[in-house]
């Protein structure tokens, strides 16, 4: 990562802090992508952000390592925003909210997926659009903690690279 990005995505993650320690989650989509952008060089010749690169740079699904044509690919976050929210509102709820607990919850939850229309409309489908299945929070269940568990359960396979 170059000094500029690394610097950019301090910034980011500076604000993401701001935010969540003020329990103000309305903008942190905004945040979270840049610092995404920006941890993974996803930048614009200017500099800026560039979410469109995240098409080329996430994990796909293996139906839509076939398509090239982007209209026909979503990206979603791995972890749903929900989900990764909160996490972020138990560390203000136990007092433990800083900016290396919030990174610690970035750099393990925030992926990106890249999948077909047909797949983002069944994950909806399973109702696990902005959740998590029941099995990522049960200790005993092989899905704990696992970040593609709603993937999984709605039987959409990532491409291993």
């Amino acid at each position: 990562m170059s000094a500029i990005n690394k610097f950019n995505a301090n910034i980011e993650l500076q604000h993401i802090y701001l935010e969540v320690y003020s329990e103000r989650y309305c903008h942190l989509r905004t945040f979270l992508e840049s610092y995404y952008c920006y941890q993974h060089g996803l930048v614009t010749k200017q500099g800026k952000p560039d979410w469109i690169q995240i098409f080329d740079a996430g994990k796909r699904t293996v139906a839509a390592s076939q398509i090239k044509e982007r209209k026909l690919l979503v990206r979603e976050m791995v972890m749903p925003l929900s989900v990764i929210t909160g996490h972020f509102k138990a560390l203000v709820r136990d007092d433990e909210a800083t900016i290396e607990s919030i990174q610690a919850i970035i750099d393990n939850c925030l992926e990106y997926i890249i999948m077909t229309r047909e797949e983002y409309n069944v994950v909806a489908q399973a109702g696990l659009k902005e959740t998590m299945p029941a099995s990522y929070y049960q200790p005993s269940h092989k899905d704990y903690r696992c970040i593609t568990a709603r993937f999984d359960a709605a039987g959409i396979t990532l491409l291993m690279l």
